[in-house]
């Protein structure tokens, strides 16, 4: 196997990993509606959706700059050296945020580190998409429509992912009072609504990442 099919084979994987992991976290929090499941069952869940959900992060944060790097193979693009180590530098510091704030998860400090990770996620969306609509709209520094398309919609993904967080979030919550209180149709309904929002957006994301992958295999324009 070549230099470009390992980087190919790298890229599909991370994908793979990312939308089918995505898949059985979005399946645990759809659970959490669930009235017959008691509060420890719910939180068991919750937590075990957040470990899960590592696998689809670590996929997320590094499925771009594999891409890249198979774009600059491709003759797709050219990017230089000094862009590649800075691209990888973000990416390798938000990992290591991403499990710094897991293995606080509960835990105070933990919000300095989703407030880091918040602002490196938004870095990543809006240099996606800025580049990719100047690539739309006058063919630079992604030439090919298909790929300029496929860059901005990586942007939006990142823009959705950071709306799924801000309605997930406060599930945590929302258990915790259960907790302290007992179950009550107040916080059933607190509970499904704060999920159907969250899932909403998941959704959303599921189709973006579906586009993504149709536009990588087709190329159709």
């Amino acid at each position: 196997m070549d230099s470009y099919s390992l980087l190919l084979y790298t890229h599909l994987l991370l994908f793979v990993y990312w939308l089918g992991a995505d898949v059985g976290v979005f399946g645990l929090a759809l659970g959490l509606r669930n009235s017959a499941y008691s509060c420890e069952q719910r939180m068991l869940m919750m937590r075990l959706s957040l470990t899960f959900d590592m696998v689809p992060r670590m996929a997320m944060i590094t499925v771009s700059p594999v891409g890249l790097h198979l774009a600059n193979r491709s003759g797709l693009v050219a990017v230089p050296d000094w862009l590649f180590a800075g691209i990888w530098l973000l990416a390798v510091t938000w990992m290591i945020g991403e499990w710094l704030a897991y293995r606080r998860m509960g835990k105070p400090e933990a919000v300095r580190f989703y407030i880091a990770n918040g602002v490196i996620m938004m870095i990543a969306c809006f240099g996606w998409l800025g580049y990719g609509i100047v690539s739309v709209v006058s063919g630079s520094p992604f030439p090919e429509q298909w790929l300029a398309v496929k860059v901005t919609l990586a942007g939006a993904v990142f823009l959705v992912s950071t709306m799924m967080a801000v309605f997930y979030a406060p599930i945590e919550g929302i258990l915790q009072r259960m907790q302290a209180e007992g179950s009550s149709e107040a916080i059933e309904t607190a509970l499904r609504k704060q999920v159907n929002r969250g899932a909403f957006w998941t959704v959303l994301l599921f189709v973006l990442l579906a586009t993504i992958g149709f536009l990588g295999l087709s190329k159709p324009f």
